[in-house]
């Protein structure tokens, strides 16, 4: 296959983008010159999904027949399996839609995944909407990805875990803090595993001024093996120590690090902190020895100072006191 160059400049840098236009469009556009080799604006199903509805673009039928498209329901499946083979003939419609997502082609992505989610294509119904939802916000539909969230755990006689994750994510993105972090609440009854949606929930708690909580939901994580979780669940547990120790509560930062294991061995602040109560303890060795540590993840920390502030006395001489 010969090499695909721009028609304009002459530049191989080509690839597929997602532009908001008046309706969203998929582009094959040069990343040179900006030029637009190709486009594709195929409905965008937009409308939150109803059963019975049009996979197409989101409309309801008439005896049968989109009264927005046309299309029949024999012809809407056609349409989307011949998508399906345009991006990836030997994936099903699920992974042909995140197939055209990785390659940059949003529209096409969110009518895949809105036809396996409206299909069940293998039982993936509830990833494909899932997908669906984040592609809607990746196109830059705020209004209709919140509306289409809210749909599912609506219409549905028992919501999934990642149906209440997803309107929970939508929510939060929204500004809704509270409404979200009650949505991941109702997500990790159903599956106590999300551990990146327990971070991301003791994230909100700490905004609501919900402290305890969130140290829980931190610790919970830390105590677990998903790393990137862990990462979240660190910056959560740095941000409550700071907040603990201004409140003198240091019992609560005890308990943070005591959970918080092995793990803060990666967060510059909590071994300074680790450091701050050993210095108050009396155990300078150790103090010292997390102040070293610290220093070589992050040279500068405000917290730094109040370390040495405590160490300050013991290296003095007895007779100046």
């Amino acid at each position: 296959m010969s090499e695909v160059v721009c028609s304009k400049c002459g530049s191989n840098s080509l690839r597929w983008v997602t532009l908001r236009r008046h309706v969203p469009v998929d582009v094959f556009q040069c990343q040179n010159c900006g030029h637009p080799e190709m486009e594709e604006d195929w409905y965008a199903p937009l409308a939150p999904m109803m059963a019975g509805n049009c996979v197409n673009c989101g409309d309801r039928r008439e005896m049968d027949v989109c009264r927005n498209c046309g299309l029949t329901r024999e012809e809407d499946l056609q349409v989307h399996d011949e998508l399906r083979q345009m991006v990836a003939p030997t994936h099903n419609l699920l992974n042909a839609a995140r197939a055209a997502s990785r390659a940059g082609r949003r529209l096409m992505a969110l009518k895949l995944a809105t036809a396996a989610a409206y299909h069940n294509e293998e039982g993936q119904g509830d990833r494909a909407r899932a997908l669906r939802i984040w592609l809607l916000s990746a196109i830059g539909e705020p209004k209709y990805v919140l509306e289409d969230a809210r749909a599912w755990v609506e219409q549905e006689p028992d919501p999934s875990a990642l149906a209440w994750a997803s309107l929970g994510q939508q929510q939060k993105h929204s500004g809704f803090i509270g409404a979200a972090a009650e949505s991941f609440h109702k997500a990790l009854q159903k599956d106590p595993r999300q551990h990146v949606i327990r971070a991301e929930r003791a994230r909100l708690l700490i905004e609501m001024q919900r402290e305890g909580q969130a140290a829980e939901d931190a610790c919970i994580v830390l105590e677990s093996d998903n790393p990137k979780a862990v990462q979240l669940a660190l910056k959560v547990a740095e941000e409550l120590c700071e907040k603990f120790e201004a409140g003198l509560r240091d019992d609560e930062v005890a308990r943070i690090l005591e959970r918080a294991g092995d793990n803060v061995e990666q967060s510059a602040a909590l071994l300074a902190h680790r450091a701050r109560l050993a210095a108050l303890d009396g155990d300078a060795v150790s103090a010292k020895r997390d102040l070293k540590k610290a220093h070589k993840l992050n040279a500068s920390l405000p917290i730094y100072e109040r370390v040495e502030r405590l160490l300050k006395p013991q290296r003095s001489s007895w007779w100046k006191w």
